[in-house]
């Protein structure tokens, strides 16, 4: 009876046990299926039980998996990429999904780098600190462009040729010039800010350690109270309390008294800005370095603009063959192969019947930036070749900068285009004109390659330069 009883109740755990199995088998094997709808075009191989391999391959080589898909696929995909199941559209619907509602990218956001987890909070949606952010940028930002000017050196004087290593030098300029304006002038140079701000985003996307917020709020908090005990003291008072331009006072202005997390405000502008205003700066030396014409070209238009304009809005505007030279750089090097991400709210079918799934991530391919049907010698960098599109009549805005198209996507597309983009291309080009009067630059070796994992694209690291002081031609 003992044995009997003992073999029931190993029979009912292996039962069991087959159960559990099987269940997670099944849904091992139809989860992308059952997710999505639809096939994937970088499925798992036969013999892989996970999906761990394909998402590896996708990391080494999507912009061949990508474009290999779109042989077989004109309009659109599934496939397993770094953040899970989304599907690719091709670019020619980024104008009908441009200012869609029906989509979500704080949605997307939050999924993908886990909004919802303590420490990743800056991607957690929030409707009022959107709001906040959004209006920031561009009411505020955009508007003291004319006053953001601040020196932009390398500091570094040295008149015979020196390596430097690139990207970690432009780093912590950007870092600076750009907490100047965020955070005033009591905080741009604390070192501590800095450091966070630096590390913050590669912190976040390499999950390498704990995020920095509680020890920005320590910075950023006492700076916040003896603010608004002046204020209110002055108010007490009959008088004016003083102004801050930047973007601790302009949060506080226009949040009306409604509760928001300035750190995390802080901290969401600066992974949205820093990190990819120095990439662009970094490729863009890559890619003019060596080329004598143009980077003379570069210098005198730098003297008669200001000459002309002095440090001012209008000079920024007026620098239109380095306004190309960046839009050029974009285009070649875009910060991801893949842009305008959304997660479908609703079920959406767009206007040539394709069906997107409630709950579907997705994502618009920016392979037509690399079109020959588009760009004449579309694989060549050609820095001149914004400057004179912007000649041709009905193109004098769309070939600038800051101006966004299905054609390209530097800057996204649409109602969630980059909203710090005039202050990004002003950032970058008064960092531009500083480097390019004061130095002389050479390549060390041959040019470095483009980093590439997933679909983001990044400026060599790692890549040296050489540079020697110059005397400039006028005073920056």
């Amino acid at each position: 009876m003992e044995f009997d009883r003992l073999v029931t109740k190993d029979s009912d755990l292996v039962r069991g046990a087959l159960v559990v199995g099987v269940v997670v088998l099944l849904i091992t094997v139809l989860y992308p299926k059952l997710h999505h709808g639809g096939e994937l075009v970088n499925d798992r191989k036969g013999y892989e039980l996970l999906w761990t391999n394909a998402k590896k391959r996708f990391q080494l080589g999507a912009r061949g998996i990508l474009a290999a898909a779109f042989e077989k696929h004109k309009n659109a995909f599934y496939m397993v990429t770094d953040n899970g199941i989304e599907m690719i559209v091709n670019p020619k619907y980024a104008h009908e999904i441009r200012n869609d509602e029906r989509f979500s990218i704080a949605a997307y956001n939050e999924q993908s780098f886990h909004g919802t987890i303590p420490g990743f909070e800056i991607f957690k949606q929030n409707v009022v600190e959107e709001r906040l952010f959004i209006n920031a940028v561009r009411n505020k930002l955009t508007r003291s462009l004319g006053w953001m000017v601040v020196s932009a050196s390398l500091a570094d004087q040295a008149a015979e040729w020196h390596s430097i290593p690139l990207h970690a030098t432009i780093l912590p300029i950007i870092a600076q010039q750009s907490s100047r304006v965020f955070l005033g002038e009591e905080l741009c140079h604390n070192a501590n800010w800095l450091r966070i701000t630096v590390n913050h985003t590669i912190s976040f996307f390499t999950a390498v350690e704990a995020m920095q917020i509680q020890e920005a709020r320590n910075i950023i908090t006492p700076v916040l109270e003896t603010r608004r005990a002046q204020r209110a003291e002055l108010l007490n008072q009959g008088k004016d309390p003083k102004e801050f331009n930047d973007l601790i006072e302009w949060l506080e202005e226009l949040s009306g008294g409604q509760s928001y997390d300035p750190a995390r405000a802080q901290l969401k502008i600066s992974v949205a800005a820093i990190h990819t205003t120095s990439d662009l700066l970094t490729q863009t030396l890559f890619n003019i370095v060596g080329n004598s014409k143009l980077i003379e070209d570069l210098r005198e238009e730098i003297i008669s603009t200001i000459n002309t304009y002095g440090w001012q809005k209008s000079a920024i505007y007026n620098l239109k063959l380095m306004d190309s030279v960046l839009k050029e750089t974009q285009r070649l090097k875009p910060i991801s192969i893949g842009t305008m991400v959304r997660v479908a709210l609703e079920d959406v079918q767009l206007s040539d019947g394709l069906e997107i799934p409630k709950g579907t991530k997705t994502l618009v391919s920016c392979h037509n930036m690399w079109d020959p049907d588009v760009y004449d010698n579309a694989d060549e960098f050609n820095g001149y070749r914004f400057y004179k599109l912007r000649k041709l009549p009905g193109q004098e805005n769309s070939a600038q900068l800051v101006s966004t198209s299905a054609n390209h996507f530097g800057f996204g597309h649409g109602m969630h285009a980059c909203p710090g983009r005039f202050f990004a291309a002003a950032e970058v080009k008064v960092t531009l004109c500083h480097i390019l009067l004061k130095y002389d630059l050479r390549l060390v070796g041959d040019r470095p390659n483009v980093i590439e994992h997933g679909v983001a694209q990044y400026a060599n690291t790692w890549g040296p330069l050489e540079i020697k002081r110059r005397k400039e031609e006028i005073s920056v």
